[in-house]
């Protein structure tokens, strides 16, 4: 195998005079001879690479940091080739005072949960298509805690009677439409109203509480789920706000009440509003997310006993992955890796590449990353992502999607991903293969999904390599 790298390389010899590499690698700049002779080998798509899809959920969806808005998906989608997805919400909501008082003779009216619409949506977001869609509201009966990192496969326990739903509502409308509340429009959102019962509960929490902990010992949580059911035909998904700034733009429960003797209809500024709100630094959440790939395509890949397929297929975590190991790996020059780049390419449902021009209904991602796998199957950092404590090993590594050109004019969808230093760290440390997992991003959970060629493709995944070899 080594001889046969070598030989390759010995045809494509790029010769050049330089005096020092610039840039640390794993072997450092500084111990590489200024007045060497150094010779720079491009090697082209001439390692064995095994490509397969695997199932991936290690996504961890709560975490506090109030520099981020914090958005969740929710409904249920079916995919023709992916098979059915349910996303669901578990979250918290605490009172804006310590203890909360409706001085008679007001009287409550009626609570309704409210869910912001992100402004994002994932599938076939035309209005054309069905977008009818149930809810239900359930109080978690387990303790949240909002220093604990979940994962999209956490679940919660809750009490199965709902304490609130919604039945058939639009999503084409909860996306575009403002809505009037108490004599004011308010941006898109999602109402669900709760019981009369649970409404009567949350205030007696409220006023008999005075701090966050003790409310939340008696209202747990909250989890928001679709009814999936087989008549589901919902094909797109919508994400909403957790965070936000003002009422009626992030995620809460608004407790209504005004004077029984006045009409609301015709006196709207009569009704009065108690908010129970959702605060990232105070409440714990989780995107639930869980996927059913029976009788799909996708399925045959997951359950596939060959060493490598043909296509393989990537959605956002939580759900499938590219899996792909370099067995021959130390076998390449121990020399200086100037270039180690990943090539993954496209393919429409034939296995042709994907025009990017095309129609995308169920649209590719827009970023994909690359974690490395341990012997034991764990992920770990791969080093081009060092230092983590900044953005620009990602700018770098890339991983975005691109449009590329062929020489027939095919405008076609490929993902760069650039990844020297682990490539250089496997070969010194002779490695045995080097295994990497890509995964969509962490953005919108479980949104976004890629069929991309595998073995016997022209445009298989490809790993570019230029080094310099040190003579």
């Amino acid at each position: 195998m080594k001889n046969r790298f070598l030989a390759f390389a010995s045809l494509i010899l790029l010769y050049a005079i330089n005096t020092g590499c610039k840039e640390d690698t794993i072997i450092k700049a500084n111990v590489t001879p200024s007045s060497d002779f150094i010779i720079s080998n491009p090697i082209g798509d001439t390692l064995t690479i095994y490509t397969k899809t695997v199932y991936d959920d290690s996504i961890a969806v709560r975490y506090n940091n109030s520099s981020y808005d914090v958005i969740k998906g929710l409904g249920t989608l079916n995919d023709p080739f992916f098979g059915r997805t349910n996303w669901s919400i578990f979250t918290q909501f605490i009172p804006t005072a310590n203890t909360i008082t409706i001085e008679s003779p007001n009287t409550i009216d009626s609570a309704v949960l409210i869910l912001p619409y992100a402004n994002f949506s994932w599938g076939d977001t035309t209005s054309s298509a069905p977008h009818l869609e149930s809810f239900s509201v359930y109080a978690v009966t387990e303790d949240m805690y909002k220093d604990s990192t979940y994962f999209t496969k956490t679940s919660f326990k809750y009490d199965p009677t709902p304490i609130g739903e919604v039945v058939n509502a639009d999503i084409f409308r909860v996306k575009t439409d403002s809505i009037k509340v108490a004599g004011a429009n308010r941006a898109p959102h999602l109402r669900i109203k709760l019981t009369n019962a649970f409404m009567q509960t949350l205030y007696n929490a409220a006023h008999t509480t005075t701090d966050n902990a003790s409310f939340l010992g008696q209202i747990k949580g909250f989890y928001i789920v679709a009814k999936d059911t087989n008549n589901n035909t919902l094909r797109t998904i919508p994400y909403f706000y957790l965070s936000g700034t003002a009422d009626y733009q992030r995620s809460a429960i608004a407790l209504y009440y005004n004077n029984p003797t006045t009409n609301p209809k015709l006196d709207p500024d009569s009704v009065q509003t108690i908010f129970f709100n959702f605060t990232a630094n105070d409440c714990a959440h989780n995107n639930y997310i869980t996927h059913n790939y029976n009788g799909s395509q996708l399925n045959n890949y997951l359950l596939s006993a060959n060493q490598s397929d043909d296509r393989v297929f990537l959605q956002n975590e939580p759900g499938a992955a590219i899996d792909i190991r370099i067995p021959y790996i130390k076998y390449l020059p121990k020399g200086v890796i100037n270039k180690a780049q990943l090539v993954i390419t496209q393919v429409d449902y034939n296995g042709d590449p994907r025009s990017a021009t095309a129609t995308d209904t169920f649209s590719a991602p827009p970023r994909i990353y690359p974690v490395g796998v341990d012997a034991s199957g764990g992920a770990y950092t791969i080093q081009d992502r060092y230092p983590t404590d900044n953005d620009g090993p990602l700018a770098f590594i890339d991983g975005n999607k691109n449009t590329t050109i062929l020489p027939n004019g095919a405008v076609i969808t490929q993902y760069y991903i650039n990844i020297p230093r682990e490539v250089q760290k496997a070969i010194l440390n002779q490695v045995n293969e080097l295994h990497l997992r890509i995964n969509g991003t962490v953005t919108y959970p479980g949104a976004y999904r890629l069929m991309a060629a595998g073995k016997g493709s022209a445009y298989r995944v490809r790993l570019n390599i230029s080094y310099t070899k040190i003579n």
